[in-house]
């Protein structure tokens, strides 16, 4: 009740003072003098200053939304995402060129490799003692280069005014510029050889096909060169040690801790005792070993054999200090 009465005495009291202001104001207005004091001239001025400012205003934001007019806000957006974009580029180029200069450093590692293996193949030449490994030569050299090896073979033929005679034929695929720098290491490498064919082709999927054959004449008595021979009597030495080594040294490649003794073995004709075998397990294989060879990694000479086991060395070098060690028997004593 109380809201209802404020708010009928504020009406009343507008109604009121309207009332004894109407008059004069519609007497002013009608004599032309309502507008005539200085205030009422500052305040329309103010009231048209702020329809006008309203006005290009909303001009102007009409004219942004449209897009006649490109705002402030919009064009540093749009820098920005040009600046990112940019470095976004850069360090995509930057990712591209440390990409690039690592794998041109790895293709000259590889081509260095391949001009090192290519210089060695070059010494040998034509000696026959590189005729029995220049297939795996070759091998290497179209393995580094990436090239599927379709067929390689070395095809003896009979003597040719004092030389032995091959024929090397093969057959590979590849890049271009593989086959091409195989066919030029060939043809560098070969230089006493004929080329009896060569037939590089591009393929109908791509890629390069090379085939070839090529006439080789090796020099059995070294008669131009002074290696073959020697490099022959120096590897015949070794090879014999190499057999040597192998014959008495047993699982050169096993601990002695994995080997078990599992029984022993003579021959009926002799009672010597170094015509005794005994034979050792390890994992699922058996191998009999004598007096004098060397056993293991530990690379122990074997001693003898008696009821409790197979006695070792106890070292060699800085080891000859050290008892002799004792492999037992897997189960009983035979």
């Amino acid at each position: 009740m109380k809201i209802e009465a404020l708010l009928t005495h504020v009406l009343k009291s507008g109604v009121e003072g309207a009332s004894q202001k109407w008059p004069v104001a519609s007497l002013r207005w009608r004599n032309r003098e309502l507008f005539a004091s200085v205030n009422a001239k500052a305040l329309r001025g103010m009231l048209v200053c702020c329809f006008c400012m309203m006005g290009v205003g909303l001009a102007w934001q009409v004219f942004s939304a449209v897009g006649w007019l490109s705002s402030q806000r919009v064009a540093l957006k749009q820098l920005q995402f040009e600046q990112t974009a940019l470095r976004n580029q850069r360090s995509l180029q930057q990712i591209k060129s440390d990409a690039l200069a690592l794998a041109t450093e790895q293709r000259k590692a590889e081509q260095l490799e391949y001009q090192l293996a290519l210089d060695d193949l070059l010494l040998a030449w034509p000696n026959s003692v590189f005729r029995g490994h220049v297939i795996h030569h070759l091998q290497h050299m179209a393995n580094s280069q990436q090239l599927q090896i379709v067929q390689m073979k070395l095809t003896p033929l009979p003597n040719d005014h004092g030389y032995e005679a091959g024929l090397l034929s093969f057959s590979l695929k590849g890049t271009k510029l593989a086959t091409y720098s195989f066919w030029h290491s060939l043809n560098q490498l070969f230089q006493n050889g004929t080329w009896t064919a060569l037939i590089w082709r591009l393929l109908p999927l791509g890629g390069y096909s090379l085939e070839g054959q090529v006439h080789l004449l090796w020099d059995a008595e070294d008669a131009f060169t002074d290696t073959g021979v020697e490099l022959q009597a120096v590897t015949r030495p070794v090879s014999k040690a190499k057999e040597l080594i192998e014959d008495t040294h047993v699982w050169p490649d096993q601990a002695l801790s994995q080997m078990r003794l599992v029984g022993a073995v003579q021959s009926v004709a002799t009672s010597n005792k170094e015509s005794v075998w005994t034979l050792l397990q390890s994992g699922r294989h058996i191998q009999a070993v004598r007096t004098g060879q060397y056993l293991g990694i530990e690379k122990r000479r074997v001693l003898y054999l008696d009821t409790q086991g197979l006695w070792l060395e106890g070292g060699s070098g800085t080891d000859l200090e050290r008892p002799s060690s004792l492999l037992a028997w897997e189960k009983v004593s035979p």
